[in-house]
Parts: structure tokens; C-alpha cells; sequence
């Protein structure tokens, strides 16, 4: 299990791993907040899409649901 360390710099978060900065999580102006990796990882492609291109970036709609996803993601 990584020890994720989370920065609040407004209007973002940033997840570092270690001192080094694995993912930003910015609120947008509609709602909602993306999720964007740094380096190489990239987010699966949703089920209900299972043709499209993984992307370095991916909408939620609660920053809660975000964190826990980045959380999940490294921890896998």
C-alpha cells in the first residue's frame, strides 16, 4: 500500500507518492473535478466503452470519488 500524501493548493489537489507528484485533481467551473496523471499512467477505459483509448485524464463528479479512485488505482 502507497503512503499518498494529499496537497490542497486552491483550486487543486495534488497526490504525491514519496515526495514525487503522481496525480492533480482540479474543480472545474460546471462542477465536478479531473483527474490527471503525471508520467506514463494512464485511466482504463470505462466498462461501458470498452474500445476506447485509455486517457491520461478522467471526469468525477465528487472529489471524494476522485481521491478514492486515484487511492485505488495506486494501491493496485
Amino acid at each position: 500500500m502507497s503512503a499518498i500524501t494529499w496537497t490542497h493548493t486552491p483550486p487543486s489537489w495534488t497526490a504525491s507518492v514519496h515526495g514525487e507528484t503522481v496525480c492533480t485533481l482540479k474543480g472545474k467551473d460546471i462542477g465536478g473535478w479531473t483527474a490527471s496523471w503525471s508520467g506514463e499512467r494512464l485511466w482504463p477505459a470505462p466498462a461501458h466503452l470498452p474500445k476506447a483509448t485509455p486517457q491520461a485524464t478522467r471526469f468525477f463528479m465528487d472529489l471524494d470519488e476522485a481521491k478514492a479512485a486515484v487511492e485505488a488505482a495506486l494501491n493496485s
